[in-house]
């Protein structure tokens, strides 16, 4: 992985989580952000997978698996 796929990388799961924030504010001033609530439980295992997803990211640039184009 380049440095270059890297942010694009991390460009794409900073969006989605701020689509996921946004939508969770909706949820929240409607009342409906609970966890009895499908919508708001489904953005929070798209948060979570995405957190995976950065983590595996930054892991794989520590142990320097990145090649600087």
């Amino acid at each position: 992985m380049t440095l270059d796929e890297y942010n694009t990388a991390i460009k794409a799961i900073l969006a989605s989580q701020q689509s996921i924030a946004q939508e969770t504010g909706r949820l929240a001033m409607s009342g409906q952000a609970t966890p009895t609530n499908p919508a708001f439980t489904a953005l929070m295992a798209k948060q979570w997978s995405l957190v995976q997803e950065l983590a595996k990211l930054n892991s794989s640039a520590m142990v320097g698996l990145m090649s600087p184009k």
